[in-house]
This record gives structure tokens, sequence and C-alpha cells, in this order.
């Protein structure tokens, strides 16, 4: 499938109304590759791509799978559920939005991206780039 650049705030828009603003989804994988690497003469490289891939399913099929890739991921901060918490893993609500230098998914309906204390304390995604394909099921 395609991947699709987020450029502008429609994009934004496109997609959190296509997917529905993640309604009744999971995260059901994350790939995070950080672009550094040691050598076969044990040097090493620090590219620091930082890019994070992550699949969402959801209870719908229009569409039911999406991946989003977050190039140069600055900050991740999630709570993930075990069985004994005794909490779902669903998610009831997110959102994708921006600031002048970084892009977001969030949790949190009122986040406002452009409020330094509203980076704290919430289940998000930072990243300086956002792409995302509808995902092969």
């Amino acid at each position: 499938m395609e991947w699709h650049e987020i450029e502008n705030d429609a994009d934004l828009a496109r997609l959190n109304e296509l997917y529905g603003y993640f309604e009744d989804s999971f995260i059901v994988r994350m790939e995070y590759l950080s672009g550094d690497y040691v050598d076969s003469d044990l040097c090493g490289h620090m590219e620091q791509t930082n890019d994070l891939r992550v699949t969402f399913q959801r209870l719908d099929r229009e569409p039911f799978s999406i991946e989003l890739w977050f190039s140069h991921t600055k900050r991740i901060s999630l709570f993930f559920a075990n069985p004994q918490d005794k909490r779902l893993s669903d998610i009831l609500f997110a959102k994708v939005c921006r600031n002048d230098s970084a892009f977001f998914w969030t949790l949190w309906e009122e986040f406002d991206p452009y409020n330094p204390e509203h980076l704290e304390g919430t289940a998000l995604i930072e990243a300086c780039g956002l792409k995302w394909r509808i995902a092969e099921s």
C-alpha cells in the first residue's frame, strides 16, 4: 500500500476522520529502528533516524488496519496493559496533531501541541515526521 505523507492540517484531519479517531482500535505491532549500528570492524555508527512504525487494528473494516510511520521520533510515552493489571488495552479515542516543530499521536482529546505542560504525563508519540498507509491485514 502507498504511504501518505502528512504535510498540513487537512492531511491530519483526513487521517483522524478516516480512522474514526482510533475509536475501538488496538496497537497490534510496533517496530523501532534507531539507525545506529556496529560494523564488522566493531566501529559504531550513529545515524539516529529513530523511526517508529505502529500498526493499529480496529473493530471496523473501513479501514480495518493502518500503519503510522513516525520519523525522527523524539518521545514515546505509552502505557501497556497486562492481564494482572485488570485494565483494558483498547483505545477509545486518539488523534494525530502537530505544532510548528513536531507531529503527535495522543490519547488525550484536549491535548494542545503548543502547550509544553501537555507533553508530560500523558500517553503520546512525538516525532519530526509522519506518514501513514492502510496496512495489510
